[in-house]
């Protein structure tokens, strides 16, 4: 009788515990933007320019950080615009070179290994998923990246290696919507 009791009550805490996490998780739009991402927490922002072959960008970049019992540190979603037909939907090998360049580019800053990358796309825009460990195998992020029209976007989950099988890193990176315009 008594264990039957315990379990009942270790599953209402179960329930409790899996609702308030799922509660926490919220829509987030950046203002004037036409895409939303489910988030666990308030996001912030900073823009930056930086000079490439291209002329001037200004990325910009939302972030939140996790919470203390959150399995997950952050949370980033970064995009920049392209200018205007860079990126024809027929110039395949341009946009492979975008993505390797993006992904190369992450890996040498982070000094990291790539685990793995697959083929993520979103609707008819192309897209890779990507998993890369560093810091000597210590930390994991897990990164989607998306170009869609002349809009390049990377969503990317930062969390320790022996929490990365997680739930909401893929909550966050698969949570990505273009909003139609009305």
């Amino acid at each position: 009788m008594k264990f039957g009791y315990m379990f009942s009550i270790m599953i209402c805490c179960f329930w409790v515990n899996q609702n308030i996490a799922q509660k926490q998780w919220q829509e987030f739009t950046p203002p004037g933007q036409q895409f939303k991402v489910l988030v666990p927490g308030t996001m912030t922002n900073g823009q930056k320019k930086i000079l490439t072959d291209v002329g001037e960008m200004r990325p910009e970049t939302w972030m939140c950080e996790g919470s203390v019992e959150d399995p997950n540190k952050l949370y980033l979603v970064s995009y920049v615009d392209y200018p205007a037909a860079t990126f024809h939907p027929d110039s395949t090998a341009l946009i492979e070179e975008l993505f390797q360049a993006s992904l190369e580019t992450h890996l040498k800053d982070l000094s990291g290994q790539l685990t793995y990358q697959t083929a993520s796309n979103y609707n008819q825009n192309p897209g890779l998923f990507y998993r890369a460990t560093y810091n000597d195998n210590k930390l994991v992020v897990k990164s989607r990246m998306l170009l869609i029209g002349d809009r390049f976007y990377a969503l990317q989950v930062y969390t320790f290696s022996e929490k990365s099988l997680n739930d909401g890193m893929n909550k966050f990176l698969e949570s990505f919507r273009i909003i139609e315009k009305q």
